[in-house]
C-alpha cells in the first residue's frame, strides 16, 4: 500500500524480503510498503529517475484520476477486476527510456521532486533579493545549494580542504593516535543495516529492552565494496570486482597526489579483506536475536582488546555512561585485533583513501569522475557522461535541510485541512482494526489483548513532525561547499549523540523522513509509524475528494501497515517496542493453518502463462493486503455514520472504494521486471494484488459477482486472516 523502511529490525520477516532492517521499514505509497533503504529511495527520487519519469508525465500519462476514470467496461469485474479498473490506463502508459517500470508512486515522486526544486529555486531568489529580510533557514538552504553548484570554486580550492586531515593521517605514529583518528571519523548509521562507511558505525536509537533510554547501536562497516563476499568469494566475477576496486583505489590516490599508488592500493585491499573476514554473515545480521548484545564501555576494553577505547570514545564524543547494543560482536572484536596488529602504513593508506572518497563530491571533479567510472566498470556499463550538477546539489541540500524544505512544502501543499481529513480517516481505521482484533478467532484471547494494547499504544504521525529541526547551530558559508558539507555532518552527528544523555522522546519524528517524501517509516521499536505529507495527495488521497476512493486507496495502505504491528513482524516487539516474541506457539500454529488455503489461492495467480506467483513468498503481505482492504472498508462505513453514500458517475460508494483499491496497484513494466518481481518480491504482482478483492463479500455484492465469474469464490473459500 505504501512503501516502508523499518529501522531497527524487522528481522524475522524481513529476512525474507531482500531488505535487511533493524526496526524500521521505509514506505513509498503505491506498493504496500516495499522494504528498502531510506537513503537510496530519497536519493533515487532526486536524481536519475526524475527526467525519465518526467518524460512519461509529459507524454500524457494520467497521474491523478477518480475511480470512474479508466474503467474498461469491456472487461467483466468478476473475471478480471484489475483489468477492469486499469486496462485503459495500462494501454495508454508508456515506459520512459531506460526505465523498467512506471507506477503512480514513481510519478508522485517526480512531481514532488519538481516541487522541491521550485522551493529551493524560490529560496535562492529570496536570498539574492536586495533589501529584503530573509529567514535564516531560507538563506542557509540557498547558500548550501549554490555552494554545491559552484564547480569553479571547488576546482580552484583543489585538495586544500582535506590537506589538514591528510597531514593528520600521515602523522599517526602509534596505536593511540590511530584509535583517536578512527574515533574522529566515526559515521552515523541510519539503522537500515546497509554498509557503514567507517570501520564501525553508530545508530542512536531506543534500546531493545529499555524503551525509555537511547542506546548506541554499533554496527560493522569499513568496506569499500558492498559485502564481505566481494572480498572472500573465489568466484571469477568477484575476483574481477576486487581487481577493479584495487585499480580504483590506486586511481583515487594518484589523483590526490600520492606516490606509489598501486602499492598503497594493494595494502588497502589487503586490509579490507582482513576486515571482511571479521564481519558477521548477512543471515546472522538479519537475525535480531543474534544482534541483541548489550555492552557497556568497559566491555569494549575487556572483550575487544587492541584499540585504545578511552581515546576512541573521547574522540567520538560518546560519554562514559552510554549503553551500547553491539550488533556484530565478532566484527568489533576482530577489527580491534586488526587495529593492534595491521601495519600503521596500511591503516594510513586506508584512511587516506576513504577520506578522499567520502568528500569526492566537494573536491576536484576528476575524483568524482573516477568514482562514477568505477561504478560503471563494476556494473559492466559504459562510462557515464558528466552528470547534471543541479540534481546532485538538490539531493545534497535535501540531505542536510530536508526538514526545513519539508516545512516549506507543508506550508504550500499540505494545509491544516488536509491533515485534519487524514486524522479523521486514521481514527476510523484504528477503531475498525480494534474490532477486527476482537473478532479474531485463531488468536488466543490473551494474545489478542496484547495485540489490542499494541494498537492502542501505536503512535501514528501524520504529515510532518510536531517539532521542526532547529538549524540555528549550523553555520553555512556561501561559496564553501566543502566546509558546509563537513559542518553539516558534524551538526547531524552532534544532534544524534546528544540524544544519548536524554530520555527517549515519544513524539520524535524519524530522521530522514522529510514531509515532502512519498513515504513513511514503520518503527516497530519504538511502536510508531509516521506517514509523510507527500503521500497524501491524488491519486491516493484527495482531502476534498471522494471518501470512498480515499479509503479504498490511502486507507487500505494505512490499514495494511498498521497491521504489521501485530502480525509475524510485529510479534517480535511489544507495545513499548521491547524485543520479545508475544505470540504463543499455538497462535503461530493456528495462523499457519488459517493461511494454508491462502497459499494455494496465491499460487494460482499467474500474470503470464508461464509465470505464477509464489504463495509462501507473498503470504504475509497478501494477508495484510486483504486485511487492509477489509479494515479500510469498515472504516469507510464508519465515516458515513450510517448514511448511504451517493452515486457518482454511475458508481456506488462501495464500487468506487474497490475500484480505487485496484487502481492503486496499476503498474506498467518490462517483462524482465515483471518476472524479477515474481521471483523476488514479497508482495503479489499487481494483477494478483488488485484481484485479492475476490476474498471480500462486500466486493462480490457491489459488483454482482456470481458463480459464472472467474474470480468468484464461495464464502467458505474466501480467506480473511485478520
Amino acid at each position: 500500500m505504501f512503501e516502508l523502511t523499518s529501522l531497527q529490525h524487522l528481522a524475522v520477516l524481513l529476512r525474507k524480503q531482500e531488505s535487511r532492517v533493524r526496526g524500521r521499514a521505509f514506505v513509498a505509497l503505491g506498493s504496500c510498503f516495499r522494504r528498502s533503504t531510506r537513503r537510496a529511495v530519497s536519493r533515487k527520487v532526486l536524481s536519475g529517475g526524475i527526467i525519465a519519469i518526467g518524460a512519461a508525465l509529459a507524454a500524457g500519462v494520467a497521474l491523478a484520476s477518480g475511480p470512474a476514470d479508466n474503467v474498461d467496461v469491456s472487461i467483466r469485474p468478476g473475471d478480471d477486476f484489475y483489468g477492469y479498473a486499469n486496462s485503459l490506463w495500462l494501454k495508454s502508459a508508456r515506459l520512459p527510456d531506460s526505465a523498467s517500470s512506471l507506477d503512480s508512486s514513481a510519478m508522485l515522486r517526480t512531481q514532488n521532486a519538481a516541487r522541491v526544486r521550485a522551493l529551493i529555486d524560490d529560496a535562492v531568489k529570496a536570498a539574492s533579493a536586495q533589501g529584503r529580510p530573509v529567514a535564516p533557514d531560507i538563506r542557509k538552504i540557498a547558500d548550501y545549494y549554490t555552494g554545491r553548484l559552484d564547480s569553479a570554486g571547488i576546482e580552484t580550492r583543489g585538495l586544500a580542504p582535506i590537506s589538514h586531515d591528510l597531514a593528520a593521517i600521515a602523522a599517526i605514529g602509534g596505536r593511540r593516535a590511530l584509535a583517536t583518528f578512527l574515533g574522529h571519523s566515526l559515521r552515523l548509521d541510519d539503522g537500515t543495516n546497509q554498509q557503514t562507511e567507517s570501520l564501525w558505525g553508530v545508530w542512536v536509537h531506543q534500546g531493545f529492552h529499555d524503551p525509555h533510554h537511547y542506546a548506541a547501536h554499533v554496527v560493522q562497516g569499513g568496506l569499500g565494496l558492498s559485502d564481505k563476499d566481494d572480498y572472500l568469494d573465489g568466484a571469477p566475477e568477484r575476483a574481477a570486482h576486487r581487481a577493479l576496486y584495487q585499480a580504483h583505489v590506486a586511481n583515487m590516490l594518484r589523483l590526490a597526489g600520492f606516490d606509489r599508488p598501486e602499492a598503497r592500493a594493494a595494502r588497502v585491499l589487503d586490509l579490507e579483506t582482513a576486515i571482511a573476514r571479521t564481519h558477521a554473515s548477512r543471515a546472522d545480521t538479519d537475525d535480531v536475536f543474534k544482534t541483541d548484545n548489550e555492552w557497556r564501555r568497559g566491555d569494549f576494553v575487556s572483550k575487544a582488546p587492541g584499540v585504545d577505547w578511552p581515546a576512541y570514545f573521547a574522540a567520538a564524543e560518546i560519554g562514559p555512561t552510554t549503553h551500547f547494543v553491539v550488533w556484530q560482536p565478532r566484527a568489533v572484536i576482530g577489527s580491534a585485533r586488526l587495529v593492534a596488529g595491521q601495519p600503521l602504513d596500511a591503516w594510513k593508506d586506508y584512511l587516506a583513501f576513504h577520506l578522499i572518497a567520502h568528500y569526492a563530491a566537494v573536491l576536484p571533479r576528476a575524483l568524482g569522475d573516477e568514482g562514477r567510472a568505477f561504478e560503471a566498470r563494476l556494473a559492466g556499463a559504459p562510462t557515464p557522461a558528466a552528470p547534471d550538477p543541479a540534481p546532485q546539489a538538490l539531493a545534497a541540500t535535501q540531505d542536510v535541510f530536508g526538514d526545513a524544505i519539508g516545512r516549506l512544502y507543508v506550508a504550500r501543499y499540505f494545509p491544516p485541512s488536509s491533515k485534519a481529513a487524514v486524522t479523521v480517516m486514521v481514527g476510523n481505521i484504528r477503531t475498525a482494526w480494534n474490532t477486527h482484533l476482537t473478532d479474531l478467532r485463531w488468536m488466543a484471547p490473551a494474545t489478542k489483548q496484547k495485540a489490542q494494547a499494541k494498537l492502542a499504544a501505536l503512535r501514528i504521525g501524520l504529515g510532518y513532525p510536531e517539532r521542526w529541526t532547529d538549524y540555528a547551530p549550523l553555520t553555512v558559508v556561501r561559496g564553501d561547499a566543502f566546509g558546509n558539507f563537513r559542518r553539516a555532518e558534524a551538526f547531524a552527528y552532534q544532534r544524534a549523540v546528544a540524544r544519548l544523555s536524554r530520555p527517549v522522546d515519544p513524539g520524535e519524528w524519524p530522521a530522514g523522513l522529510y514531509p515532502h517524501l512519498v513515504g513513511a517509516i514503520l518503527d516497530v521499536s519504538p511502536n510508531s509509524i509516521e506517514f509523510a505529507a507527500g503521500l497524501f495527495q491524488p491519486p491516493y488521497f484527495d482531502p476534498g475528494g471522494d471518501a470512498a476512493a480515499n479509503y479504498g486507496s490511502a486507507g487500505a495502505g494505512l490499514a495494511h501497515e498498521i497491521g504489521h504491528s501485530f502480525d509475524e513482524l510485529g510479534n517480535v516487539y511489544d507495545a513499548q517496542g521491547r524485543l520479545g516474541l508475544w505470540w504463543t506457539a499455538d497462535d503461530l500454529a493456528h495462523y499457519r493453518a488459517v493461511t494454508a488455503p491462502f497459499v494455494t489461492q496465491l499460487d494460482g495467480c499467474c500474470p503470464t502463462a508461464d509465470a505464477c506467483s509464489h504463495g509462501k513468498q507473498i503470504l504475509g503481505e497478501s494477508a495484510l493486503d486483504v486485511a487492509g482492504l477489509t479494515v479500510a472498508h469498515d472504516a469507510y462505513l464508519l465515516s458515513l455514520h450510517g448514511r448511504p453514500d451517493v452515486i457518482k458517475n454511475g458508481l456506488t460508494g462501495d464500487q468506487r472504494f474497490f475500484i480505487a483499491f485496484a487502481q492503486r496497484w496499476r503498474k506498467v513494466q518490462t517483462e524482465a521486471a515483471a518476472r524479477r518481481q515474481i521471483a523476488t518480491d514479497t508482495h503479489a504482482p499487481p494483477p494478483c494484488r488488485g484481484n485479492l478483492v475476490r476474498n471480500v463479500a462486500a466486493w462480490t455484492d457491489a459488483f454482482g459477482v456470481g458463480a459464472g465469474d472467474r474470480l468468484y469464490l464461495k464464502p467458505e473459500e474466501r480467506v480473511l486472516v485478520w
